[in-house]
């Protein structure tokens, strides 16, 4: 047997296909003589992946030699780790009228040498093919393989899907994936169901509505596939040209396109587990209802309300999002069937429209939420959400930060947290977070993207920095999860950071989702954090306009209430963990003590001997302009050397506290910066909760948190808002 697939050819092969729709002209309909590409079972194939693999695949209308479904398989066969293949032709198909255009040239004999005619059905049955698992079978190794004569047989029969001898094969596989005959698309759908058989089929639209799929699709049982739309396909020599979705192209052969064509599956999707945004709000005048129906009409899939609790018609491409735990299906309205959930004809005032899907929300999700499970992007040691579960209606289930030295301190922390690390511009890592978030039941998001590029100090980076940006992949996260309410938090900065283009970004973007948002600047010296550190918080939600938190304190907390037990160590003394030697001098540290049996992080930098010497000339509460001009060296911040005031709140904490000279990081009167447990103390850390790593990444993971008191003051908001109690 000869088989050649001409290695300069093979791209225009993919391109222009060989596969046969239905390799049998069962009927006198013409569509039962169309021919599907190789990269319309690629593109659908690839979502599918992991579910083939290990699995016994039957393509049972669908000829070997020529069918790009086989080629397809036998050629991912070790991608997507096969068990089996098997395919199945039927006989009188035009199979070769099919040859003589294509880049095939080949001889058939069976396992017993003789003639395999065109005419006659025969299977072909695959258990291994060779080369490396993971890589694909390279078109010569295809060849062999089909010279091999135990791989094709002659059937007993004509090859009949329907059959005794095929339903035999049927019975052996788990996924049946093929095109069949349109005309035969209901009989093989039955066949599969009954078989209790994965698919993947490639039909016309209409198929959805008839009374033998239908219900599968109402009930979740089926659903469409990720192409629902326009499709083309090559068509017979003899296939009478049109005026619209027909062509010939350059070598002679004949197109048609169907702009109804779809992909029907039970296998699960990604998608249909992804929340349909909503924008629009109800409104009568706009929605009519229908003449004999309670129910409204809804012209397109984008205008589906927000808000509207009864049976809305939908056009048929809503198939294409539904999300059942979103929506429920409760029947269609088609133009008069037997079909027993066509409900009814769609007339509005007396027109008739096309066919409907009729679908009522499943859950109003105006309905407030009881309690909040928080995704926490960006979320580094986990200051936002220490904070926010504080509050006993908050728990964070799932984060995610691109840093793994912050995750570790983050899980060591809070144990009970589902930690992804990974970069969320990445496909793989993104879709693993929307996977666990659905699974964990995640309904509010909360982070904030990176920030350096709108930072107030150094360099204004604007829309030259492409961190700035991040904040898109963070609201594609609120998309796809639709949560009832999400919390941006970020830099003062990003409000003014190229004229405000960005929060004007992000304010329109939010509103388009459908959800409300307040944003301003808040102070964490407003709620009890001895720190005077400034964020733009944005609270975003479905549920109205939640206003973002009042000051929580008459008093704010000072750096003395906050670190003066911990005043005892000088330059290079303490340890990572030690015992506490000195009793609580203030409320503050008596709350932050709490749960907490020893003294973690307390360890001052070793300083070179020389910044000792400057700090010795500093007097206490005092900074730079104590120091003769000689020694102030090539620092140009005026705050540079400075040292902490007792009874005033600290300033910003950075990611560099631990160095003297670069800022107002000093201790008030000792020749030292402030250690890290300080530092956590003046961001408003508890004792107990211990920072791992480097000092480097300590002073890292402290200097970028969030102050979780700031964060629970936001969450307290957001409880109170929805009267948690």
């Amino acid at each position: 047997m000869a088989f050649e697939i001409k290695e300069q050819k093979k791209d225009e092969l993919h391109k222009s296909g060989n596969a046969i729709l239905n390799n049998a002209k069962y009927s006198s309909d013409n569509t039962d003589e169309w021919y599907t590409t190789y990269d319309t079972i690629a593109e659908e194939v690839s979502h599918y992946q992991e579910q083939f693999n290990g699995k016994i695949v039957l393509c049972n209308c669908d000829d070997p030699y020529v069918s790009n479904f086989c080629y397809y398989f036998l050629r991912h066969f070790n991608q997507l780790q096969l068990k089996k293949l098997i395919c199945t032709s039927y006989a009188g198909s035009k199979i070769d009228q099919i040859q003589n255009n294509s880049q095939l040239n080949f001889n058939l004999f069976d396992s017993d040498g003789d003639s395999v005619l065109l005419n006659q059905g025969y299977v072909l049955s695959v258990s291994k093919m060779p080369g490396k698992v993971g890589e694909e079978v390279s078109d010569e190794t295809i060849k062999q393989v089909l010279a091999n004569k135990q791989v094709v047989r002659k059937l007993l029969g004509s090859g009949d899907f329907r059959s005794d001898e095929c339903i035999k094969y049927l019975e052996e596989c788990d996924i049946c994936c093929t095109n069949p005959p349109f005309s035969l698309f209901s009989e093989l759908f039955s066949l599969l169901v009954k078989y209790d058989k994965q698919y993947l089929l490639i039909g016309n639209q209409n198929a959805i509505t008839y009374k033998e799929i239908f219900p599968y699709i109402k009930e979740n049982k089926a659903w469409v596939g990720y192409r629902f739309g326009d499709m083309a396909f090559r068509v017979p020599a003899d296939s009478e040209p049109r005026k619209t979705r027909f062509w010939i192209d350059e070598s002679g052969q004949k197109w048609r396109s169907l702009g109804n064509a779809m992909w029907l599956t039970n296998i699960d999707t990604q998608r249909r587990h992804q929340q349909l945004v909503l924008t629009q709000h109800y409104n009568p005048e706009i929605y009519p209802k229908y003449d004999d129906f309670d129910g409204i009409n809804v012209r397109r899939v984008c205008d589906i309300p927000m808000d509207y609790d009864g049976i809305m018609g939908t056009p048929i491409t809503y198939l294409k999002y539904h999300n059942e735990s979103q929506f429920e299906i409760v029947g269609e309205a088609n133009h008069g069937s037997d079909n027993e959930f066509d409900l009814f004809k769609p007339k509005v005032n007396g027109k008739e429209l096309f066919k409907r899907i009729l679908i009522r929300r499943k859950q109003n999700p105006m309905s407030a939420p009881k309690e909040f499970r928080v995704l926490d992007l960006f979320c580094g040691a986990g200051g936002l959400s220490w904070g926010m579960d504080k509050n006993p209606y908050f728990k964070t289930m799932v984060a995610l930060d691109i840093d793994e030295k912050a995750a570790a301190t983050f899980k060591k922390n809070m144990p009970e947290t589902e930690i992804i690390v990974g970069d969320i511009t990445d496909t793989s890592v993104k879709e693993k977070v929307v996977s666990l978030a659905q699974k964990k039941g995640v309904n509010m998001l909360a982070g904030g993207p990176p920030c350096q590029g709108y930072s107030m100090k150094g360099k204004k980076l604007g829309l030259e920095d492409p961190r700035n940006f991040l904040f898109r992949e963070y609201l594609d996260l609120v998309k796809r999860l639709q949560p009832d309410v999400f919390v941006i938090e970020n830099v003062k900065g990003l409000l003014l950071s190229a004229n405000g283009w960005f929060k004007d970004e992000i304010v329109q973007t939010i509103k388009a989702l459908g959800y409300i948002v307040t944003f301003d600047i808040l102070n964490a010296a407003d709620f009890g954090v001895p720190q005077s550190r400034e964020r733009a918080i944005f609270i975003c939600s479905k549920h109205g306009a939640i206003p973002l938190p009042k000051s929580t304190v008459s008093k704010r907390t000072t750096v003395r209430d906050a670190i003066e037990d911990l005043a005892y160590l000088e330059s290079d003394e303490g340890d990572f963990e030690q015992e506490y030697i000195t009793e609580p001098k203030s409320k503050y540290q008596i709350a932050i003590r709490e749960g907490s049996r020893k003294l973690y992080n307390h360890k001052a930098s070793n300083h070179k001997q020389i910044a000792i010497e400057k700090l010795k000339l500093i007097p206490p509460e005092q900074g730079k302009e104590c120091l003769p001009e000689e020694l102030y060296g090539n620092q140009k911040f005026k705050t540079t050397w400075g040292r902490l005031k007792w009874d005033d709140v600290s300033p910003t904490i950075d990611t560099r506290f631990d160095a003297s000279s670069n800022g107002t990081n000093n201790h008030p009167f000792l020749n030292r910066a402030i250690t890290p447990r300080e530092a956590a103390r003046l961001q408003s850390f508890d004792d107990k909760f211990i920072f791992y790593g480097s000092k480097v990444y300590i002073r890292k993971q402290i200097g970028n948190a969030v102050p979780p008191l700031l964060a629970k003051a936001i969450a307290d908001q957001i409880a109170e808002y929805f009267d948690l109690k």
